[in-house]
């Protein structure tokens, strides 16, 4: 039994294909290897040759049925079921016989970016839509490069890992370049075993240049008490563009004092006005900004800012009073033919003026000779508001002295606006203080009373004919004012 096993061994080696040498080879549980290959038999023509593929029981162990002991050869298995015994390592590929690679697979892929160009400097996402996105294989990172309008790219290529989901969609933060020019964004994806194609999505412009803000303001001070004069102050701006702004009043330290409004959107000229009070209602003094924060549409921003002093001071009226010499207050002098003005009008009256009529001839009917008339003048005190009140005009004077008969002056004042006579009064002979005008309102009598080149004055005229005779030692003038205080 032990020769016929043999034989059939040798006899499946010769029909069974050999293994590659590169195949893994799976030992057999059963052969001795201290068996040689040559086999000696003995001929025995009584028994039947074996069948092709069997092995004798001997070989394989097995047995053909109880208590016979004599074993059955099993079926021949084809060389694919042959397995590997664990623990056996696999032999490499013999040597001249390459393995094919994995051939590199592009997929197509969008690229979308924000509507709205980015401002410089500003992080926006770029979207990325892949199709056919298991083709990438693991890890996928996302590519891309901003160029400008001459081709060059102001930060080179960068990259990302990105997680696209099952669509294939994922998002990756790009920054937008801060100078002004016209951009466009190339991107890709790329995984482990491909990529996608390159795709080119315009950005847009760059607007790197801030809006241009002009403020101005009426007043450099204003007096916030409230009593009419320059009680607020106006501050108008312009922008070049459109913008959102906040219009504020700050301390020199940029302290917040009171918020004058805002707009998201605005171009063109508006105004605000303060009335010199903070957010909590408290009427404030001291040196203020008027400040204006402005940002455009790209992001950019810009202040303007102008000062301006509200003053604690307030409106007071003050009284004015002086009194002029004749002479002093004589600006001009009409004197007929047959008339005179004696200069002093007397002796003990320094700077006094005597007016005398037909005193040099007679001319009965002709008053242009008989006549002798006064223009005076006196500048007052600059109102800081223009307005004044209560004016008096007074003169000094009567009959000239040693002079018996009844003398007569006429005394107006003038209006400047067209110089006609107002407050005209007579007087008699009594030589003392004699009202000339009182005025509540005196404004309209005022001359140059807004004028900053010259000074407020009021006029008025004294004059006589008909063979009068009159002297004037000094005029009176009382007036109020305001200033502040």
């Amino acid at each position: 039994m032990r020769i016929r096993a043999l034989v059939a061994a040798a006899a499946v080696a010769l029909i069974v294909p050999a293994v590659p040498a590169f195949a893994t080879e799976a030992p057999s549980t059963t052969t001795d290897p201290s068996e040689t290959t040559t086999v000696e038999t003995t001929p025995d023509d009584s028994q039947p040759a074996p069948e092709t593929g069997a092995e004798t029981g001997a070989e394989t162990g097995t047995e053909t049925g109880p208590e016979t002991g004599t074993q059955t050869e099993p079926e021949t298995q084809p060389e694919t079921q042959v397995e590997t015994e664990p623990g056996a390592e696999a032999e490499p590929p013999a040597a001249g016989v390459a393995e094919e690679p994995a051939a590199a697979v592009v997929t197509t892929v969008a690229i979308t970016v924000p509507a709205t160009t980015p401002a410089g400097g500003a992080t926006f996402p770029v979207t990325y839509d892949v199709e056919n996105v298991e083709a990438l294989g693991a890890n996928p990172v996302a590519n891309w490069t901003i160029t400008g309008s001459n081709g060059t790219s102001p930060s080179g290529p960068q990259s990302a890992p990105i997680t696209l989901d099952a669509d294939g969609v994922g998002s990756v933060q790009a920054t937008m370049p801060t100078a002004t020019d016209t951009y466009r964004i190339t991107g890709f994806v790329e995984g482990e075993s491909g990529a996608t194609d390159s795709v080119t999505v315009e950005l847009g412009s760059v607007d790197a240049t801030k809006p241009v803000v002009t403020l101005s303001r009426s007043l450099t001070t204003f007096y916030p008490y409230p009593d009419g004069y320059r009680d607020t102050v106006t501050a108008k701006m312009t922008v070049n563009e459109t913008v959102g702004y906040t219009a504020k009043v700050v301390t020199a330290t940029g302290t917040l004092v009171r918020t004058l409004g805002s707009s998201t959107s605005f171009t063109g000229t508006t105004s605000y006005t303060w009335n010199g009070y903070n957010n909590a209602g408290t009427r404030v003094s001291g040196t203020f900004y008027i400040r204006i924060e402005a940002k455009d549409k790209a992001g950019n921003a810009t202040t303007a800012q102008i000062s301006v002093a509200a003053s604690a001071k307030k409106l007071t009226w003050k009284t004015y009073s002086r009194t002029v010499t004749a002479a002093d207050a004589l600006d001009y002098k009409y004197v007929g033919t047959c008339s005179t003005l004696k200069a002093p009008a007397r002796s003990d009256w320094s700077e006094s003026r005597g007016l005398r009529s037909n005193v040099r001839c007679k001319a009965p009917g002709d008053s242009a000779k008989a006549t002798v008339y006064t223009e005076n003048v006196k500048c007052l005190p600059r109102s800081v508001d223009g307005n004044y009140r209560n004016l008096s005009l007074k003169h000094y004077g009567g009959r000239p002295k040693g002079y018996t008969k009844d003398v007569y002056l006429v005394t107006t004042v003038l209006r400047p606006s067209d110089w006609s006579t107002r407050q005209r009064h007579q007087f008699g002979n009594s030589i003392k203080w004699k009202t000339m005008a009182s005025v509540a309102s005196p404004n309209s009598l005022i001359q140059s009373r807004l004028s900053t080149q010259y000074c407020p004055a009021v006029w008025w005229t004294a004059g006589l004919n008909s063979s009068s005779r009159y002297d004037v030692w000094k005029y009176s003038v009382g007036i109020q004012y305001r200033v502040l205080a």
